[in-house]
């Protein structure tokens, strides 16, 4: 009989070891996991448990979602909103549906069909967002943001997670449809108001464009853009003001304005008022809340259930970092947008001190 050396038992053993969990991980799990909608049913019920039957707001059962929509500009600081919205039970996010128009200006010149399939998405209709799909794959800031479409990558494969069929079934069974449009202006996107089957609430996230431009810098895709420039970035806040003004009077209960300074001075307050007015239901932590301090890098937990995340992205790190010139550039194309967004131009540069210097003004 031949004996084996200790070491060739142990190869064996581990050979052995690894065969098993590869036979079990690609063959009988895949057939004892459910498919994908069901998974999702199955951790939706759970997730949702504390807010009762939400039949009634689901499409799948003949119900109509809560539908809400963010308008915004790339480099607003909306992802950190969006995480919020993404924790939220029940919460399903349509993120840049408009993705493969690729800027505003190709946007706006076929808004007729950008809003089209906009209609079609808060329906849970991928018929017309097969491009959208195409060039979201593309983007991990899409793939980690859209839907729940994320975490079932980490289940399923790829051409299963994105099946537009298997989206549809899953977006059908979720109570709250939430969409994100950064390239599109506000006067387009504000008919979906007019259309009573959608029931839609708008709101319009703005941000320094100083600090907008410098959080676009750095940006690949900031490179060759027309919507890069500081001049269309505010001329599209400035129409965006002129827009906000007609539907505050027109909507006062459907559209909203929330600044990104101040959702960082006062982020409790200021996700609370978000949420009730998307009509949104949210669970509070037990953990006392803890002041944060807006012109700090790092942010620690404010109380909520699920994470607030400002480090990466502090609202105010143009004042420190950013070039002088830079500065002057934007502010001499920004006049307009910044008077009527309330945000308060630097004067004297020679004296200018970031901790003293109070860039907000009171919103008009």
């Amino acid at each position: 009989m031949v004996q084996l050396s200790r070491s060739t038992k142990f190869t064996c053993i581990c050979f052995a070891i690894y065969l098993s969990y590869a036979v079990f991980i690609f063959l009988l799990l895949p057939m004892l996991m459910p498919d994908p909608v069901t998974l999702q049913r199955s951790m939706l019920a759970y997730k949702t448990r504390h807010l009762g039957n939400l039949t009634k707001y689901t499409l799948e059962t003949g119900g109509e979602p809560v539908r809400s929509l963010l308008v915004t500009f790339r480099g607003s600081g909306a992802l950190k909103l969006l995480d919020n919205l993404s924790f939220q039970p029940g919460c399903y996010q349509h993120y840049a549906p408009l993705i493969a128009y690729q800027n505003r200006l190709n946007a706006e010149q076929r808004n007729k069909e950008a809003l089209e399939e906009m209609v079609a998405l808060y329906n849970c209709d991928y018929n017309k967002s097969a491009p959208m799909l195409s060039w979201g794959l593309q983007s991990s800031t899409f793939r980690r943001f859209y839907g729940v479409q994320w975490k079932n990558s980490l289940i399923y494969p790829s051409e299963v997670c994105w099946d537009p069929k298997v989206m549809s079934d899953i977006c059908k069974i979720y109570p709250f449809l939430n969409m994100a449009v950064y390239n599109l202006r506000l006067e387009y996107l504000s008919t979906l108001l007019e259309r009573e089957d959608l029931n839609i609430k708008i709101m319009l996230l703005i941000r320094d464009p100083r600090g907008t431009m410098h959080t676009r810098a750095n940006s690949a895709w900031c490179a060759n853009s027309p919507d890069c420039m500081p001049a269309s970035l505010c001329s599209d806040m400035v129409s965006d003001y002129n827009t906000a003004l007609r539907l505050l009077k027109q909507y006062p209960q459907r559209f909203g304005v929330i600044r990104y300074e101040d959702l960082v001075h006062d982020p409790e307050e200021i996700m609370l008022n978000v949420f009730n007015f998307y009509g949104l239901p949210m669970k509070r932590s037990k953990e006392v809340s803890r002041g944060v301090h807006p012109r700090i890098a790092h942010r620690e937990g404010d109380g909520w259930e699920f994470p607030w995340r400002h480090a990466n992205e502090p609202a105010y790190d143009w004042m420190y970092k950013m070039k002088i010139e830079d500065v002057k550039n934007i502010q001499s194309v920004c006049k307009q947008a910044m008077n009527v967004w309330g945000y308060r131009i630097i004067k004297d540069f020679e004296g200018f001190l970031p901790e003293a210097f109070e860039p907000l003004t009171a919103q008009n």
